[in-house]
């Protein structure tokens, strides 16, 4: 069946979210976009599942396949296609969950448990389900996650820990979201489970999720869940006060690079994607007209444009002109944790992978890890100090946006 069949017929079954996996292919009149629906995952292969940002219903597709096609192309350059899968999640949403409000909500719960509470109490129940643990996030642990652990019973503990040790998740801009909540479904599984305390952390922290522009509060994640931000991407809430410090003035201070440790988040910033204002650059403005930037704001690039990144897209593997020497410097530090955690995943005897370990160790961005992570190490006390000033002001925190279909 096409995918797009597919997708119509799932909604037309069900008004609640839903998710199902898709892969790469090539172009035939079943699979005129290059995508079919992803079936019969090998356990004991390397999955690289990738779980996409919000997208509307007639772009869904387009979108995924999109991202899918660049993570798609990146790793099988590097590594034989019958050694590897590569999937990503179509996900609808539904009737009863906006991801904005699920966002806003999954903040809340790590940060206002008391907020969170009240403001679940002012849906109705199917919309109560839905952001306490998403349909849509149940249909992708039961694709993915739960063979890994679970047959007529709970599998032997080695047997988990090989099948899980081969999952790499890469996730961009709500994907963390959605990672966020499969790791509190597979928490509540492993609750039932005959695991230890140390054998359950030791599982979770076996999957390695490298995370681009994560929409989602950092530093609670039980996984090894690595991000990559630009601080000027003002859309993020990441609640390690990282973004509001560094957007002091109008503009964002211009630090670099910087390692936020594991206690605030394990990130990676840089403090542009491009290059304008930044590294000695002059910043340079341009008119839009607002009627027209509406026009086309769903219009497809002509492919004679000149590409651009701009601060909340898919960082991906490809330089782009406008990037900063910074930005370039985090691409290079996401291509080597893919790639470290795939060689991992296909080796006999995978390893617990430390942060070090998946930028390259010794070997590869050392000096430039170096320094982010010093800089990072720097910002706690100064941020400290900043918030006892009864007069702080964060640019970052004047800044509202709105969601366009």
């Amino acid at each position: 069946m096409k995918v797009e069949d597919y997708f119509e017929k799932k909604k037309s079954e069900t008004d609640m979210s839903f998710a199902f996996l898709v892969e790469r292919c090539a172009h035939s009149e079943e699979t005129p976009y290059g995508i079919r629906l992803c079936q019969n995952i090998e356990l004991d292969k390397p999955l690289v599942l990738v779980l996409p940002g919000t997208a509307s219903e007639k772009s869904v597709l387009h979108l995924t396949n999109g991202l899918l096609k660049k993570v798609d192309n990146f790793v099988f350059q590097k590594f034989d296609k019958n050694a590897v899968r590569v999937c990503a999640a179509v996900c609808r949403y539904g009737k009863f969950f906006d991801p904005d409000t699920a966002r806003q909500l999954l903040y809340l719960f790590y940060k206002d448990y008391k907020t969170y509470e009240k403001r679940l109490d002012n849906f109705v129940e199917q919309e109560q389900q839905e952001y306490i643990l998403p349909n849509y996030v149940q249909n992708i642990f039961e694709l993915v996650l739960a063979p890994r652990f679970f047959e007529t019973d709970f599998l032997p503990f080695e047997t988990v820990l090989k099948r899980v040790q081969k999952l790499v998740v890469l996730t961009y801009c709500h994907g963390a979201y959605s990672w966020m909540k499969l790791e509190h479904c597979l928490q509540r599984w492993l609750k039932k489970s005959p695991y230890s305390a140390a054998q359950k952390q030791r599982l979770l922290k076996s999957i390695t999720v490298l995370a681009y522009s994560p929409d989602c509060p950092l530093g609670v994640s039980k996984a090894q869940f690595v991000s990559l931000a630009s601080a000027s991407d003002l859309s993020l809430k990441h609640g390690n006060g990282f973004i509001r410090y560094v957007h002091r003035a109008l503009f964002v201070e211009d630090f670099g690079l910087s390692y936020l440790s594991y206690r605030r988040g394990n990130i990676f910033y840089c403090a542009q994607y491009s290059k304008c204002g930044v590294e000695g650059n002059p910043r340079v403005f341009k008119a839009v007209d607002p009627t027209e930037w509406f026009e086309n704001v769903h219009r497809k690039k002509d492919k004679s444009e000149t590409p651009i990144l701009a601060e909340h897209d898919f960082l991906g593997f490809v330089p782009y002109p406008n990037m900063s020497k910074a930005a370039l410097k985090l691409q290079k530090i996401g291509v080597r944790i893919l790639l470290n955690a795939l060689e991992d995943a296909l080796s006999e005897n995978p390893k617990l992978l430390s942060v070090f370990a998946l930028i390259g160790g010794m070997k590869n961005n050392f000096w430039s890890c170096l320094k982010a992570k010093t800089k990072g190490m720097m910002f706690a006390p100064v941020y400290f100090w900043w918030r006892l000033n009864p007069n702080h002001r964060s640019f970052a925190d004047e800044v509202r946006f709105v969601s366009i279909d």
